[in-house]
């Protein structure tokens, strides 16, 4: 889908690495495209909600200049992923020209002369470790069509491309040994437990472990539990739901009396879906936890792990109490961890 994977500028000086926050997209577009259907379609899909959380929060933070704006303020150029918004009808636009040069003459007339909208992929073009997506068009209508139709694999190219950043914001600080090899020797998974995890409650007739880490703005969570395989509705969705209100019912409390952990299922719909973690066959769920009796919630996501070395199930949940706080960048870096993990 991607026509091009090169360094978009030319220049031979030495380039300052690009700033910026993960999930975060700046949007390159004259005013009148950003301010019409264009725009809106980009806001549509870029800014859906992520899934799932107690309050909204965006799958992307959008960040708009103009050409103009982005040719005045050296700073702006200095920001890690772009998606510039070109149409190709307006040659007297900033955008238009900057997309014109960076493109070359040759492709920039073709896709002019061939009135098919198209897209590509440059890097590095004002400063180190800079993504820049080109959608380019002629006319608003083919633009916005063209947002439509690439919205899934921009949306993947630039979560890879946070991709470092990520890793980075979870294993800043170093592995805990201890509890990496407790959990490999354990539950017979090579997990990862950064050093700022400790161990909030163990039972080992429950077969279970659950980890926290307590931070400034939250508290994010990982429980593991052990199942024998008995069979594949085992991955329904009404058992895996039963298995994390059993952990929630027996060992999350609050001052509340009677008051325990449970999935939300009123008001907040549940998502599933089918993953492959490292070869292993995984059913996961995302949604709100609750607790009964009690204004305390937050966004949870379970996974269903087939360890068929072992002939067993790995339940794993991962849940955020943060009240007040953005929780998106919280569950990624618990999917971040759960997710790269190995038999």
């Amino acid at each position: 889908m991607f026509a091009c994977n090169s360094d978009v500028s030319q220049s031979l000086e030495a380039k300052a690495v690009a700033l910026g926050k993960m999930n975060e997209i700046v949007v390159v577009a004259d005013d009148m495209v950003w301010e019409s259907m264009v725009g809106d379609t980009f806001r549509y899909y870029f800014e859906s909600p992520y899934p799932l959380m107690p309050s909204p929060e965006t799958m992307f933070d959008l960040r708009h200049y103009s050409g103009e704006q982005i040719q005045a303020e050296p700073l702006r150029k200095q920001l890690r992923t772009y998606t510039i918004l070109v149409d190709l009808n307006d040659d007297d636009s900033v955008v238009t020209k900057m997309a014109r040069k960076d493109m070359g003459e040759e492709k920039f007339t073709r896709a002019k002369k061939e009135n098919k909208p198209g897209n590509s992929i440059g890097k590095n073009k004002w400063a180190q470790g800079q993504m820049l997506i080109y959608l380019y068009a002629n006319g608003h209508d083919q633009l916005a069509e063209l947002i439509r139709n690439t919205y899934p694999a921009i949306a993947k190219k630039v979560h890879n491309h946070d991709r470092k950043q990520l890793e980075a914001q979870v294993y800043g600080v170093p592995v805990n040994r201890g509890l990496t090899e407790k959990i490999k020797a354990n539950y017979g998974m090579d997990m990862q437990i950064p050093i700022n995890y400790k161990i909030a409650k163990e039972e080992e007739k429950d077969d279970f472990i659950w980890l926290r880490k307590d931070g400034k703005k939250g508290v994010m969570n990982i429980v593991l539990k052990r199942l024998p395989y008995t069979g594949k509705e085992q991955f329904d969705l009404n058992y895996i739901k039963e298995v994390k209100n059993e952990f929630g019912k027996s060992y999350v409390t609050s001052d509340t009396e009677g008051s325990y952990l449970r999935v939300h299922e009123e008001k907040v719909p549940i998502y599933e879906y089918v993953q492959d973690i490292n070869g292993m066959y995984t059913k996961e769920l995302r949604g709100v936890w609750e607790m009964t009796d009690d204004f305390m919630g937050g966004p949870f996501v379970s996974y269903m792990i087939h360890n068929k070395d072992k002939s067993e199930l790995l339940f794993v949940d991962a849940f955020v109490f943060a009240p007040g706080e953005a929780k998106r960048n919280m569950i990624q870096e618990l999917d971040f961890i759960v997710k790269n993990m190995k038999s």
